[in-house]
């Protein structure tokens, strides 16, 4: 029988638990109420699973995704790891590379260095006194002279040959001197256009003796000038007195040997990495007597006009 106490407990039980068979009116009270408990309870139960799995669907979802990150930190550190010696040994490989080409454009820079230095002291004033001293050569008492330089190669062995001190035979250099003391008697005698063809012989006798032909180059440019040099005879002034200038301006000069040394003592303390190059005793005595037979070679063979 259905009554209101019933109506009021079946108006508590849960909607999913009615059925098509189920009526408030077929409860009994305490029957009823026993059974809206055990819903109850089967209810919280089926909630309480149904938590307890998603709980635990989230955990292993939540440690699945840590696992991930950890994983892929523990990668980072080992690619970062094995990255650094791979990344220090191409440092230091390059390091290596590049100090070993420093090395080597300082030993080229130094080798050219060395070279320029040689150059200084022996092909520069070689060809300076090929190209500069007098030529020699043209008509001498009715008789063609043949030019000094002539079928003379540079480098070939005439060439070095050419730059030894020339010999001359005596007569050739009494018929000099004769010419000089005519040229300079005419000169007295104001006989300047007389005492210049006198003393253009002399070059053409022995075109390779330095100290007189540097005496009779002089004498001449001052027979131009006493004949109105610059305003007359300029070319043929400027000529005399450049061109024994030039001449000096060969083996004889020192400004080559100067320059020459000054270069090899850079490269010298260069090479040993040393920046100062503090002069020594040994140098000094070296360069004592290096001077000292220098000055004995002009001494003989004559000293450069300046």
């Amino acid at each position: 029988m259905s009554t209101p106490a019933n109506e009021k407990l079946f108006e508590s039980i849960p909607p999913h638990t009615h059925t098509k068979s189920f009526r408030a009116k077929d409860i009994p009270l305490r029957g009823a109420w026993c059974c809206v408990e055990r819903m109850r309870t089967v209810s919280r139960a089926v909630v309480a699973r149904q938590g307890q799995q998603l709980l635990k669907s989230n955990k292993n979802t939540n440690d699945s995704k840590r696992r991930g990150r950890e994983k892929k930190e523990e990668g980072a550190v080992i690619k970062f790891k094995n990255r650094i010696p791979s990344n220090t040994a191409v440092g230091e490989n390059r390091d290596v590379a590049d100090s070993e080409t420093s090395k080597s454009s300082r030993r080229a820079l130094l080798a050219g260095k060395g070279i320029l230095v040689l150059c200084e002291a022996t092909i520069f004033p070689w060809l300076s006194e090929f190209y500069t001293r007098p030529k020699g050569g043209g008509v001498l008492d009715g008789f063609d002279i043949p030019n000094a330089n002539r079928d003379i190669r540079v480098f070939s062995s005439e060439f070095f040959a050419s730059l030894l001190p020339a010999e001359y035979s005596e007569y050739d250099v009494l018929r000099a001197k004769e010419c000089l003391k005519t040229g300079e008697s005419l000169m007295k005698e104001q006989k300047w256009d007389q005492a210049i063809v006198s003393l253009q012989q002399i070059e053409k006798l022995i075109p390779r003796e330095y100290k007189m032909n540097q005496k009779t180059k002089l004498l001449i440019a001052e027979c131009y000038k006493a004949l109105g040099a610059p305003q007359y005879f300029n070319a043929e002034y400027l000529e005399a007195k450049g061109s024994v200038w030039w001449w000096g301006r060969g083996l004889r000069w020192p400004g080559w040997y100067i320059i020459a040394y000054l270069g090899a003592r850079h490269v010298f303390f260069e090479s040993k990495e040393d920046k100062v190059g503090e002069a020594s005793i040994t140098e000094g005595i070296l360069i004592s007597l290096l001077a000292i037979s220098y000055l004995m070679l002009l001494n003989q063979f004559g000293l450069p006009d300046l």
